[in-house]
């Protein structure tokens, strides 16, 4: 499989006319994978490619499939020992200033705690694999499926990785997979891959 960086000089090896959408500088930017070329520097290479519109359109989902496969460069695996929990909705003083639950906060200033020594700062697109374990005593290890609901978990784990710092930013996560089972002990896993 390509990488977007090797078919660009696949096709510019094919078709060297193409040089001619950028400056020099720029391409060995592209060349190095240093730098990706913007929507409208990509509709410039595909239409100095000497073939007709058709094949213009299939290099075109070529190269938007290619740019969209993750290129992955190493990963972060964790264990976090804390019961999962829901963000819950934020509450209001009389005054109608909003606040969140004393037990929210407890729990979040927890996961922060441990997320310590993972401090990453990631700042660039990561895909994110989370699995909430709950425990119970009464019932059998498997998928959990009831209150509270998988999105509401991960908006809390998300507000914590943020303020633990291991992301700079949650936009900077581009793909969440998020499971809840039922387990032999309460805790949080995540892997990160970038």
């Amino acid at each position: 499989m390509y990488s977007l960086h090797s078919y660009l000089k696949y096709l510019l090896e094919t078709y060297p006319e193409i040089r001619k959408a950028t400056t020099k500088p720029l391409w060995e930017k592209w060349l190095d994978n240093r730098q990706s070329p913007t929507h409208k520097q990509m509709e410039k290479i595909i239409q100095l490619l000497p073939v007709d519109d058709v094949n213009k359109n299939y290099f075109r989902v070529a190269m938007f499939r290619i740019s969209t496969k993750f290129q992955k460069k190493g990963v972060h695996m964790y264990d976090f020992p804390v019961h999962p929990m829901a963000c819950p909705r934020p509450r209001f003083t009389k005054y109608g200033r909003p606040y969140m639950p004393k037990k929210y906060m407890d729990w979040k200033k927890e996961l922060v705690k441990m997320m310590e020594d993972k401090r990453h700062g990631l700042n660039h697109a990561v895909k994110i694999k989370l699995d909430f374990i709950f425990y119970s005593e009464n019932k059998p290890w498997g998928p959990h499926h009831q209150k509270p609901d998988v999105d509401n978990l991960v908006k809390a784990f998300m507000d914590a990785a943020q303020d633990g710092g291991i992301l700079i930013d949650d936009s900077v996560v581009y793909n969440i997979h998020a499971n809840k089972y039922w387990g032999p002990s309460p805790k949080i896993t995540c892997t990160i891959q970038y």
